[in-house]
């Protein structure tokens, strides 16, 4: 493959930037390939998996042929990655473990500081607060003033953290940073993250009124998701493009929007739970319940409702998400009690009153631990 452009075309000027630094470092094979397997990263992040995968199994036969600490552990990264916006799987943390220890021992302390910050949002991800706060403090420490890469990395997965532990104040203060740092390092793919991360939180408060009898319908937000669609296809894509349909239908679902949810469902959230997004799939089988139990289709709403009842037994860890949990058995209720299931709504009512109580425990405890570790403002 010639180090001119590559395969992918990105309206971006991160993009751009990059394919004039790989020309620029072509008398310079290490550094190219460093470069090039950055590049793997970026469309990766665009939703290129394809042509990222063929760019870094040639890498990884360079590295192959001549062994680089520097290349091995950005490919490390990755791949780690890789893994991560396909699956969310464990996989990706082990791949990006081993870039931050690399890059440690190279002295490669930007990449080591980036690594941190991966490994500090899938912690998040992962409800993991002993190694989130363990990464998130550190790549606090190692982050320099101008490195935008990892500067936004950890300031999202700090604000996620804050929106977790319900702090939006706080949390927007980190989301405000996090923007900051897209638009220096001219990062379309963030930006676009960025756009998700928001929308999906105002979408999950939507959601908790709508579950506590506040159902004002706001059209804004179905626009704001519709906006997500309309900056990824601008700007090239993005890594989990099948996310904000789904949004889109927890949403369609609060308005009564119900054929309409069912039908963004029913197309997207297998491929969505086959790839990594069973932790939430739940309560959007809880979600698809619901709509088609408003639709007419009684016996299909109640097979899918027994399943999603059996299979929120497997989130028993006391790292798994509560909200979740919270939002499928109150979706479950109102299911059953659609049906005239009236002892099985009344069964998942329940689980869902221990839920929120667990849930309020968690944030509380995020919060303090937070706070604590002096994580209330962006550093100056």
């Amino acid at each position: 493959m010639s180090v001119t452009g590559g395969p992918v075309r990105l309206r971006s000027e991160l993009a751009d930037r990059l394919d004039r630094e790989i020309v620029a470092a072509a008398a310079m094979p290490a550094r190219c390939a460093v470069l090039q397997a950055q590049r793997a990263i970026l469309w990766l992040r665009h939703g290129h998996d394809v042509e990222a995968r063929k760019e870094l199994i040639r890498l990884q036969a360079r590295a192959l042929v001549h062994p680089n600490v520097e290349l091995a552990a950005w490919l490390h990264l990755a791949e780690g990655l890789a893994a991560y916006f396909s699956t969310f799987g464990s996989g990706a943390r082990d791949r990006v473990r081993r870039a931050r220890v690399m890059a440690q021992a190279g002295g490669l302390g930007a990449l080591q500081t980036l690594a941190e910050a991966w490994l500090a949002q899938m912690d998040f991800v992962g409800r993991d607060i002993e190694g989130f706060m363990r990464h998130a403090t550190s790549a606090l420490q190692l982050l320099r003033r101008d490195d935008h890469v990892a500067g936004y990395r950890i300031a999202t997965a700090v604000a996620s953290a804050w929106s977790l532990a319900a702090c939006g104040t706080i949390a927007q203060t980190w989301w405000t940073r996090a923007r900051s740092y897209a638009v220096a390092n001219s990062d379309n793919a963030d930006i676009g993250a960025l756009i998700y991360n928001q929308t999906q939180m105002r979408a999950v408060r939507i959601r908790h009124a709508a579950f506590a009898g506040d159902v004002r319908a706001d059209p804004a937000e179905l626009l704001g998701v519709d906006s997500i669609g309309n900056y990824d296809g601008a700007v090239g894509g993005s890594a989990r493009a099948d996310l904000t349909p789904l949004l889109r239908a927890q949403l369609l679902t609060v308005h009564g929007e119900y054929a309409a949810a069912a039908a963004l469902l029913e197309t997207h959230l297998p491929e969505a739970v086959a790839s990594g997004l069973a932790r939430v799939g739940g309560s959007l089988l809880a979600d698809l319940a619901w709509c088609w139990a408003n639709t007419g289709e009684m016996q299909r709403a109640r097979a899918l409702a027994d399943q999603a009842a059996v299979e929120v037994l497997a989130e028993d860890s006391p790292q798994c998400d509560h909200d979740e949990r919270a939002a499928l058995h109150t979706r479950l209720a109102q299911v059953y009690a659609r049906l005239h299931e009236d002892a099985l709504a009344a069964r998942q009512a329940d689980a869902a009153a221990e839920a929120r109580v667990q849930d309020e425990a968690q944030r509380r405890h995020w919060a303090e631990r937070l706070t604590a570790a002096g994580l209330e403002a962006p550093p100056d």
